[in-house]
């Protein structure tokens, strides 16, 4: 389309650049002066020609680009970067998709523009023998007429794949900016914690309810075992109700304090002793009767409990 609007101009300003420097070549020296003074001219008139068609690609390249990435200037591209030059991260290249798929493009673009340069040069050759008697201003503008019909053609299907390209192009990096499957649990994970720390969670809470709940079963019990400072297990047994002596609230360190301090303002009797206190919190959780191979050292305990509470009544 550039050439087509400003072919004329361009025409007309190589015609006289042409005609002036042949008329004036048969009376004047060549010497290297001259030369040089003809060369400079002569770039002045190809710059003068090249430059709008030159300031038309440059414009239209900004503005895709701008329509591409919006308003982005980095000097990264012109960086050195010998990763760049690294041959196993070329053979990566190489033998990557996108390689295929730039690949696959190149190979369309070619066959478009081959097409239709065969087309053209194929309606071309019926006309040469008329092209050849025309004069050459004619025949000339007959060739560029065709040649500036066929750019035309090439680039409006460089237009049409270069939408299918920017459409691929735009699915591609969307495609690249979704997160694996893999990358979504560990996001979940960082989100709402893990599994395993999740379930940690609610054991603990678990923990935490059925130690409040003991606690307040504490002034129910029958007896406190006790280490005397590290452990302390309350147990309660109701005759004709209970199958055995049962195990209401137990604890450790500041738990086993708690629970004897519970004990001492609801007057639960205290029993100090160790083999049996460490042994019922190692092996009794809290709401479950003691196994029957302690059944003789807890029903030595309630006894002396039930004794001296009946020494106590008696007292009164």
């Amino acid at each position: 389309m550039a050439l087509k609007s400003f072919g004329p101009s361009i025409y007309e300003s190589l015609a006289r650049a042409m005609t002036e420097t042949f008329s004036g070549l048969h009376p004047m020296e060549l010497t290297p002066e001259k030369t040089a003074d003809m060369a400079v001219a002569w770039a002045l008139v190809l710059i003068k020609t090249a430059l709008p068609v030159t300031a038309v690609l440059l414009a239209v390249g900004v503005a895709v680009g701008l329509v591409q990435s919006g308003m982005a200037f980095s000097f990264k591209p012109i960086i050195p970067d010998f990763n760049k030059v690294n041959p196993a991260q070329g053979f990566s290249r190489i033998f990557s998709l996108r390689t295929v798929v730039e690949l696959v493009k190149s190979l369309m673009k070619l066959g478009v523009i081959s097409y239709v340069a065969y087309a053209d040069a194929g309606a071309l050759i019926p006309a040469m023998p008329n092209l050849m008697q025309s004069n050459p201003a004619a025949g000339v503008a007959e060739i560029a007429s065709r040649a500036v019909n066929g750019l035309q053609r090439i680039g409006a299907a460089l237009v049409a794949l270069g939408i299918l390209d920017y459409g691929y192009q735009y699915w591609e990096f969307r495609k690249s900016l979704r997160m694996t499957k893999q990358e979504v649990k560990q996001e979940h994970k960082q989100q709402e914690g893990s599994p395993e720390v999740k379930q940690k969670r609610r054991q603990r809470a678990r923990e935490l309810a059925r130690r409040r709940k003991a606690l307040k079963d504490v002034p129910m019990a029958d007896v406190v075992v006790t280490n005397p400072t590290h452990f302390a297990v309350a147990i309660k047994y109701e005759a004709g109700a209970d199958s055995a002596p049962k195990v209401i609230a137990k604890g450790a360190d500041l738990l086993a304090q708690r629970i004897k301090v519970i004990a001492k303002q609801s007057s639960v009797p205290m029993v100090e002793n160790r083999p049996l206190a460490r042994t019922l919190y190692a092996t009794v959780d809290v709401g479950k009767t003691v196994p029957p191979e302690l059944y003789q050292a807890v029903a030595e305990v309630l006894a002396f409990v039930y004794n001296l509470r009946r020494d106590k009544r008696r007292k009164r």
